[in-house]
């Protein structure tokens, strides 16, 4: 077996620009810690790269020119190389409003770009006689914020990577669901949000090695220090300070370093992936919604409006109601929103969704395009059996929010944000387990 890493620096500006939360209005100002584009490669029966970009989305053409050029550089298959996002809302914008817009990125993005393709190619470039372990340990710092008595998985999944020659970790990766969302709106520092601090006591216990965050099943996951989501209810993504982002941060470190200490690692764990894609159907608007729509905010119904003025309607034209009504209002408005945006989140109306599955040693990893419910992991988690899984969020690009089905059937459903950000059709996501669990199945290279 060999394995290399790397850790190449992003190129940030003060005055760029941030992604993450709508009520933003300012740009970056000052810098807090550097943010990584961050590779892993694993060679054994076959080749397996995956890269962890310390940033918040991709469009899916991003991730597939990122996979590409990597390729070009270093002969390995392009549908072997895994490009992830760990979705903090502190980090640079990517360009992918532009793009849905069908413009041009920023010229920044192409620095953001191309330190992905440079990670992804020392990486390679890095490969050398190692070991392979994984461990397993549990960590509590999110909860589910779409309602009181959600679920949330915490487990914690450590990959251990040493170099063969010195016995010492290269690379200490951990698989983990909570939004990267300590910080809020108001802050306008660089910053990974918690896997900074998570990393850094990673890098504390083991000189040397790169810790590597890979963010799993979360799309109903925030940190502990928000509560539920409401539509009623404005200013939430108001954040907490870098104290509490340290303090929760370290909780999930100082875990990872336990567990890796006991991890046994071995010469000959199996690494493969298997690939394939899935033609979806995006939701659909209707004209039935939109007569809602307009009645929920009060309007005639030959009412001329684009996405952004009902959105701006939205919270002028329901403020005066009573909390329950208002959430009831704006929801119905959100539901004919998402159908009517979603072709173009899609980009597509049935567009091909890529999805990757790795077995690395004993783990097994789905990797989607989007923002799964914990509900996606249990589930992936049920199929596979007693092996250890989880499904990998926002890898190949970003589509929006994958609820499961049984999310769209829920009390209280149509209120969600999961669901009223969902691109596609309710089955889309036991569609994508089932590919998932043939890929899973079948020989891989």
């Amino acid at each position: 077996m060999k394995a290399g890493t790397s850790s190449i620096p992003i190129p940030l500006e003060i005055g760029t620009e941030m992604m993450g939360y709508g009520a933003r209005q300012e740009p970056a100002r000052e810098f807090h810690d550097q943010l990584h584009a961050r590779g892993l490669y694993l060679e054994a029966e076959t080749r397996v790269l995956l890269l962890s970009l310390e940033v918040c989305l991709l469009a899916p053409s991003q991730a597939e020119q990122v996979a590409a050029q990597i390729a070009e550089e270093t002969g390995l298959d392009a549908e072997a190389v895994v490009v992830a996002c760990i979705h903090t809302h502190s980090g640079p914008d990517t360009g992918l409003a532009a793009l849905l817009g069908r413009a041009e990125p920023p010229p920044h993005v192409e620095g953001v770009l191309s330190a992905a393709v440079r990670a992804g190619v020392e990486a390679v470039r890095d490969a050398r006689p190692a070991e392979f372990g994984v461990g397993l340990g549990t960590a509590r710092i999110g909860r589910n914020r779409r309602r009181q008595d959600g679920p949330v998985d915490d487990q914690l999944r450590v990959l251990r990577v040493d170099d063969l020659a010195t016995g010492k970790p290269m690379a200490i990766a951990y698989l983990y669901g909570c939004h990267p969302t300590v910080l809020g709106h108001d802050n306008l520092a660089w910053s990974a949000d918690w896997p900074w601090a998570a990393g850094t006591r990673i890098a504390e216990a083991f000189p040397g090695a790169n810790p590597i965050f890979l963010l799993t099943a979360h799309a109903d996951v925030d940190p502990r220090t928000r509560g539920l989501l409401d539509l009623a209810i404005p200013d939430q993504s108001v954040g907490e300070s870098f104290e509490v982002a340290f303090e929760l941060g370290s909780e999930v470190g100082d875990e990872v370093v336990r567990v890796a200490r006991e991890t046994r690692t071995r010469g000959d764990a199996p690494i493969r992936v298997a690939s394939g894609r899935l033609r979806l159907t995006a939701h659909q608007p209707s004209d039935e919604f939109r007569g809602q729509a307009l009645a929920a905010l009060d309007l005639p119904p030959d009412t001329k409006a684009g996405t952004g003025e009902l959105f701006h309607l939205e919270a002028e034209r329901t403020a005066h109601y009573p909390q329950q009504e208002r959430r009831e209002r704006i929801a119905v408005v959100r539901r004919y929103l998402r159908d009517r945006t979603s072709r173009r989140f899609a980009f597509g109306e049935t567009p091909e969704v890529s999805v990757h599955v790795l077995r690395l040693g004993p783990l097994r990893l789905l990797a989607l395009p989007m923002e799964p419910t914990v509900d996606i992991g249990l589930a992936w988690q049920a199929l596979v059996g007693d092996a250890p899984a989880a499904v990998l969020s926002i890898a190949g690009g970003w589509l929006r929010y994958l609820p499961h089905t049984r999310n769209f059937e829920e009390p209280g459903a149509h209120l969600a944000y999961e669901v009223l950000q969902s691109t596609f059709v309710p089955e889309a996501a036991e569609q994508l387990l089932a590919l998932g669990a043939s890929l899973d199945r079948e020989p891989m290279g």
